[in-house]
């Protein structure tokens, strides 16, 4: 069932998005894959339990994602939606929009992944993520669409909002998504220089960490999390593990999607506990 439905979801991929989305994927492969294997934080396998599901997120959500943030944007911004035409933003120097923009994101994103944790209703959705037991560039994808959509449109009301064109959202999602393949990559890597400013596979593994002094930690740029109190990164130690206690299924695309309408994931917290 778990490869049928991969390869339908390849189907559909290729359909909807042409061949570029498997030559997207192969590329990525032939760039994380080799790294992954000279610096391995954890041994594990290629083809690792989970990877066909993974890969399925990885073609399909990008389309559901995308229609899901776009009504979720408008439906959001309809009692705020005056402030759309005043264009702000076009009032400011560039040298003020952008660097708005930037904290006006990261900050946006930052609340939106932690009410993820917070809010009942959310982490039934968000759980799915959670369930990576195995951390490398492929697992990044596991998301619920529904999850991923929320956070998509909490990040990008405020831009949408003072005026930032669509060029800006669009630049918004890709770096986010390049980010979110580095941050999950299997490598024991560290980056002295970067560790506090990016969000490392060092920084980002301590999110998914089973360990419960790293419990709802580290939700997005280790400066803001630093500014809320979250932010959690010893300078020796490394998780022991990754997952949650909240029951997800371990593959299967369609059973995590069902998965949360079913009344599955109702604690609130990364490790439930």
């Amino acid at each position: 069932m778990v490869l049928l439905t991969f390869l339908v979801a390849l189907v559909v991929a290729v359909a909807v998005r042409g061949p570029g989305a498997v030559v997207g994927v192969v590329l990525l492969a032939a760039l994380f894959v080799p790294l992954e294997r000279a610096f391995a934080l954890r041994r594990q396998r290629v083809l690792r339990p989970g990877l066909l599901t993974d890969l399925t997120h990885f073609l399909v959500n990008t389309m559901i994602v995308s229609v899901l943030t776009v009504v979720g944007v408008v439906v959001s911004a309809i009692p705020l939606w005056w402030l759309r035409p005043l264009d702000l933003e076009a009032w400011l120097p560039g040298a003020v929009a952008v660097p708005l923009a930037a904290v006006l994101v990261l900050v946006a994103q930052y609340w939106a992944h932690r009410l993820t944790h917070q809010v009942p209703a959310l982490w039934r959705y968000h759980a799915v993520h959670h369930s990576i037991e195995q951390m490398d560039w492929v697992a990044s994808a596991r998301l619920h669409p529904v999850d991923q959509a929320f956070t998509q449109t909490v990040t990008a009301m405020p831009l949408f909002l003072l005026g930032y064109d669509g060029i800006a959202v669009a630049g918004l999602t890709v770096g986010v998504a390049l980010l979110a393949l580095f941050q999950h990559a299997n490598v024991r890597l560290r980056f002295p220089g970067l560790r506090w400013v990016v969000n490392t596979p060092e920084w980002h593994h301590w999110h998914h960490a089973v360990d419960p002094e790293a419990r709802d930690r580290n939700f997005g740029l280790p400066l803001v999390d630093l500014a809320f109190g979250t932010a959690y990164l010893p300078r020796a130690a490394r998780p022991s593990g990754f997952g949650t206690e909240t029951p997800v299924p371990a593959s299967g695309y369609l059973r995590q999607l069902a998965h949360p309408l079913r009344g599955g994931a109702t604690a609130v917290g990364r490790s439930a506990a």
